[in-house]
């Protein structure tokens, strides 16, 4: 089994997101359930162009199971890395459920920089699209709150930014694995020539 050299796990704690969250969720319960009693208890028409009753209990239900899915979704979301010298291992489930692999042999060069998240990538999250200018100049993303970030220069010509909450350790944490892969491939080299 491999040495881990770095292990990072970040979720979605920002008060500020269940602050919007929460009072979304009663909201839209207070909404529906006023919705239910007038329509469906009290027999009056609910708003200016009301929906039959079948009709407004679909919509709420559908309207609260995509409250309680988001919501869900929030509490789940996690940003995993593990750095061992192979390699930067990292997930983002529910999105992305097993670990992607980022060998260090197809990392050019690397740095920890602050970044700007909503200028550069959109926000959090996987932010793995958007127009293909910003695409060429940032590359992906995968973060989940604050503004530090691994940003990865690959051979292939692929950048990935990886954010941060542990700035120091992980940058302890490449120096080791980059040095170790040097150090592989001149063995590798000097066997070759041997």
């Amino acid at each position: 089994m491999e040495k881990t050299l770095f292990k990072e796990e970040q979720r979605f704690s920002q008060p500020w997101i269940w602050l919007i969250l929460m009072p979304s969720f009663v909201s839209v319960f207070w909404i529906f359930g006023s919705a239910f009693n007038k329509q469906l208890v009290n027999g009056e028409p609910w708003g200016d162009k009301p929906m039959s009753d079948a009709g407004l209990i679909v919509f709420s239900v559908f309207i609260v199971l995509l409250m309680i899915g988001l919501t869900f979704l929030f509490y789940k979301m996690k940003l995993e890395v593990v750095i061992k010298m192979d390699g930067i291992h990292y997930r983002y489930p529910p999105m992305i459920r097993k670990f992607r692999v980022i060998s260090a042999d197809s990392i050019e060069s690397y740095e920890t920089r602050q970044y700007k998240p909503i200028r550069e990538y959109g926000g959090w999250g996987v932010k793995t699209h958007g127009s293909p200018k910003k695409r060429r100049k940032y590359g992906s993303a995968y973060n989940v709150k604050g503004k530090m970030g691994l940003q990865l220069y690959l051979k292939d010509g692929r950048k990935i930014l990886i954010g941060t909450q542990r700035k120091d350790a992980l940058t302890y944490a490449m120096k080791k694995m980059m040095a170790g892969t040097v150090s592989q491939s001149k063995t590798t080299r000097t066997i070759k020539q041997g």
